[in-house]
């Protein structure tokens, strides 16, 4: 194993849980593998694994960014409980998502805060209360 896959597989497991980088590989038939296998040597091994940011920093950038894209659901469930491993509240979480809606609009705003709040809830994450429209 190169040292970018194992340090890859570390930190991909440190946000997903143990045995999940392997698992991800083993999603994927024959040389398609080879395919997971780069992006966590890549995302996780090379970029995720950079100082700078905390895990929960990159996390939170991550779910910005899944939101702008759209269409990307797995990819944001996936992330929603990365993040929650990570350290981010449920509130930091859904914020996240509420700060994205002045730049990618409501329709994907709206459409990840449903994957968000359902993926919280099924990992017994409490949702917080609305503000409502007297919050400061």
């Amino acid at each position: 194993m190169t040292d970018r896959l194992a340090k890859g597989k570390r930190r991909f497991e440190e946000l997903y849980g143990e045995g999940k980088a392997d698992g991800l590989i083993a999603m994927q038939t024959g040389l398609a593998q080879d395919l997971a296998r780069y992006g966590i040597e890549f995302n996780f091994g090379d970029v995720y694994s950079r100082p700078g940011l905390t895990l929960a920093q990159r996390e939170m950038i991550t779910l910005g960014v899944l939101v702008a894209m759209g269409g990307l659901e797995p990819q944001l469930r996936g992330h929603t409980r990365g993040a929650l491993r990570a350290g981010m509240t449920p509130t930091e979480i859904i914020e996240t998502v509420i700060h994205t809606v002045q730049y990618v609009g409501f329709p994907r705003a709206l459409n990840a805060i449903r994957v968000v709040t359902d993926t919280l809830v099924e990992n017994g994450a409490e949702i917080p209360e609305p503000l409502g429209p007297d919050a400061d």
